[in-house]
């Protein structure tokens, strides 16, 4: 039952439509079948069209389990907390818009061959990921040699239709609940992970990733349950205990040496954590769990490092505390232990927020020195499954320094989230509503948070690579899309790759190899039940591939205009993140090579060269105004910024002396003109001169673009990416060339593009 409305089984005029539809798909596959023969005896490229007759035969079972277990698939649909909100329709004809998803991948995998055996059409073909030697390199893995971007899904079969489909990756999982009460791993769990890693060696899979999980056995809870004390979701024990560290010690002492054996010559990939959090403000994410005596011990050590005096701390928070312990929690219970967010912009607010990062960040370092001193002498890159919104949300009491994790980290993570007009957004994270500022005004999809992150990474760590383990651009907690359609997710994909994206396992496959749902999550819209969305994806990674020297080539090593993050503002100042987020949107309008910089990172811009733009900063260190004062090329303020220390004193006057322009903060779209008239004249000229305009042939916004010199060429790269909600037309100067390197053909200067299209062009003289 769902809103007081009883679910029927299937009935008799859907069992009738389900045969017809069974037909149907039977000899729509039964032609694409044949037509893939014959491109393969042309000796044309059939990966693309492989890849849809894959996922028709994967969701050829899955709709025909879902018909058949139609209870089940109900049951695993109630488990979503927004059931109620859904259109029952969308679970009673699930089985029948499965079927009908897998008859349009056919259409439009026949459509696609006939253009190539008409000779009309002749996409490049994809490096096989299940052959040759893959490494780590800078900027992309490689394979042979040549940069490739590794796939896979969240939970995948290891099979090898599912490789053929989504791609090459392997992994294994760990944590200390497979540690015995003596410390060492449990023998059968250790020797069935060893033997799974062989087998994916075999299958050249590839990288090898090992997600360390962090939730403790029954008999650890049962022996310490203190180390529960200041547990969050997905890490649920105390990370200041020497308890913990013990068995994370164990655990990777125990296992990684054998398992870094299994793996022979395929790289492997450390990734110590998965959506770590550690919210300490009330009304957090799990912050009623509190903290542990260990974690506030630790606090007060900090305050008395800092302060040497409790004299001294009482004269900047204004307080008579006679001891240290009283500062903060004094004698609350565990679960009380959390700070109230009206104490933000206080001393004692930052404070805690710096020490709770510091104490996270020593967590991570020391889970990194494990993993590596462990690995059999590899030293296996390091990554983080970080939140999506760690950047982008007004929030910084969970620990997080994204400068310092993002430094330590030898491959960056996340997971990274778009969203498609047209979605059903949940609770608080409804948006993108406001008719003037609201994205859904404005955009196809919801796609600065993703951008902006992996250009805040790229911007500090150019060379890294990128892997999101868990993107979330098929569905999330926030949202929901019941048909997301192919130019969406191509749109999506190609946008992460081309802003430095290197690595993607997106959320989620879920569907065992006999097509059942797993009843770890809901599934409800999401990928596990769209044929369209899974073809496209699988059929976009191969297409990213194919052209991987390209999209490499596309994302700047080198920013021209930087947006100054202040961690004191981004801690003490609830508008702070909105404030650069619409300055980074505006500049994004403006087709800027823009990224992010950082007090530590000052010393190493060009002044000559490279522009600040220092967006709304109310709070700020001495330290880091000094170091955005003794940078000698231009700075723009945009909006009011500098009065306030990091602890919430007034700062006296006295900013940047000779701001080379100073601009009325706004939102993005207000801001695009009065950027453009000061930024334009200092702009490096493009390679390519382009304008952009609508239907009517007004000046418009809204295409990403990025430019690269093709280095065997010396010819120009230019990648498109409408991300309006409305068309485009791009214009190119008649006098040069252009050819589509997609479609490998040659085309007119004047590009029209739908919503959500993508170009990748070479432009000659």
């Amino acid at each position: 039952m769902v809103g007081g409305t009883v679910l029927p089984r299937l009935g008799m005029a859907n069992e009738a439509e389900w045969k017809h539809l069974v037909q149907r798909l039977a000899a729509k596959k039964e032609r694409l079948a044949s037509m893939i023969d014959e491109a393969q005896r042309k000796q044309l490229c059939i990966d693309y069209a492989e890849t849809s007759f894959n996922v028709i035969t994967l969701f050829q079972q899955a709709a025909q389990h879902d018909h058949d277990h139609m209870d089940r698939v109900r049951e695993i649909f109630k488990t979503y907390g927004r059931y109620p909100k859904i259109d029952p329709v969308h679970t009673e004809r699930l089985p029948l818009t499965e079927l009908e998803g897998c008859i349009d991948v056919a259409e439009s995998a026949m459509a696609e061959l006939e253009l190539q055996l008409a000779r009309k059409a002749r996409p490049a073909a994809p490096p096989d990921l299940g052959q040759g030697q893959m490494e780590l390199a800078p900027f992309a893995y490689r394979l042979d040699g040549k940069p490739v971007f590794p796939s896979s899904l969240v939970w995948a079969p290891e099979t090898d239709i599912h490789r053929q489909a989504f791609g090459h990756m392997g992994g294994g999982y760990l944590q200390i609940s497979q540690l015995e009460p003596d410390g060492t791993p449990d023998p059968r769990n250790l020797q069935r992970s060893i033997e799974r890693t062989r087998e994916q060696v075999e299958k050249n899979v590839a990288p090898i990733v090992y997600l360390m999980g962090h939730s403790p056995g029954k008999w650890q809870q049962e022996k310490h349950p203190e180390i529960l004390h200041g547990g969050r979701n997905f890490t649920q024990y105390d990370i200041d205990s020497p308890l913990v560290r013990g068995w994370i010690k164990n655990l990777c002492e125990g296992m990684l040496p054998a398992l870094s054996k299994a793996c022979g010559d395929q790289p492997m990939m450390h990734l110590v954590a998965n959506e770590p959090h550690f919210a300490t403000a009330k009304g957090g994410w799990k912050a009623s769990n509190g903290l542990s005596d260990i974690t506030l011990e630790k606090f007060h050590r900090w305050l008395e490092a800092k302060y040497e005096s409790i004299a001294a701390l009482n004269q900047v928070y204004g307080t008579s505390h006679s001891g240290w312990d009283e500062v903060l929690f004094h004698n609350q219970p565990v679960g009380n232990r959390q700070i109230d967010p009206r104490l933000r912009g206080t001393p004692v607010w930052y404070d805690w927020n710096r020490f709770n990062q510091e104490r996270v960040s020593d967590w991570f370092t020391y889970l990194k020195e494990q993993s590596q001193a462990n690995d059999a002498g590899r030293k296996a890159p390091m990554s983080i499954k970080m939140l999506g919104f760690t950047l982008s949300r007004n929030t910084r009491d969970g620990g997080m320094d994204i400068e310092y994790l993002t430094k330590l980290q030898d491959v960056m993570g996340a997971d990274l989230r778009v969203a498609p007009s047209g979605a059903q957004f949940f609770g608080k994270h409804e948006e993108g509503m406001d008719p003037e500022t609201g994205w859904q005004a404005h955009y196809a999809y919801d796609w600065s948070e993703q951008s902006m992150y992996l250009d805040f990474s790229k911007s500090l760590c150019p060379e890294k690579v990128f892997y999101d383990s868990e993107w979330h651009g098929f569905g999330a907690v926030s949202w929901r899309h019941f048909g997301m359609g192919r130019a969406y997710v191509r749109s999506a994909l190609w946008l992460a790759f081309t802003h430095g994206m290197g690595v993607i396992k997106p959320w989620l496959w879920g569907r065992g190899e006999d097509g059942a749902l797993s009843s770890k999550t809901d599934h409800v819209g999401e990928l596990a039940t769209q044929p369209i969305a899974v073809d496209a994806f699988g059929r976009t990674m191969k297409e990213l591939n194919a052209h991987a020297e390209h999209v490499v080539a596309l994302v700047p090593a080198r920013r021209d205009f930087l947006i100054y993050y202040c961690e004191e503002s981004a801690i003490q100042d609830e508008g702070y993140t909105a404030g650069f987020k619409e300055l980074y949107e505006a500049l994004k309008l403006l087709n800027l090579n823009v990224g992010f910089t950082t007090p530590n990172e000052m010393g190493r811009l060009d002044a000559a060269t490279q522009t600040v733009l220092v967006p709304p900063t109310p709070f700020i260190s001495t330290n880091s105004l000094e170091r955005l004062k003794a940078f000698k090329g231009r700075v723009v303020l945009v909006g009011e910024s500098f009065g306030k220390n990091e602890v919430g004193a007034p700062r006296a006057a006295g900013g940047i002396p000779a701001p080379f322009a100073t601009l009325k903060h706004d939102h993005s779209f207000a801001l695009v003109q009065p950027l453009e008239t000061v930024l334009s004249p200092v702009a490096p000229k493009p390679l390519v001169a382009v304008a952009v305009t609508d239907k009517g042939g007004r000046k418009a916004v809204g295409v990403a673009m990025g430019q690269a010199t093709d280095a065997k060429s010396g010819n120009m790269l230019l990648v498109l990416n409408n991300l309006g909600k409305d068309p485009r037309v791009v214009s190119i100067d008649p006098d040069l060339k252009v050819a589509d390197l997609i479609h490998h053909r040659k085309i007119q200067n004047r590009i029209k593009l739908q919503p959500c299209d993508v170009r990748l062009l070479m432009v000659a003289m």
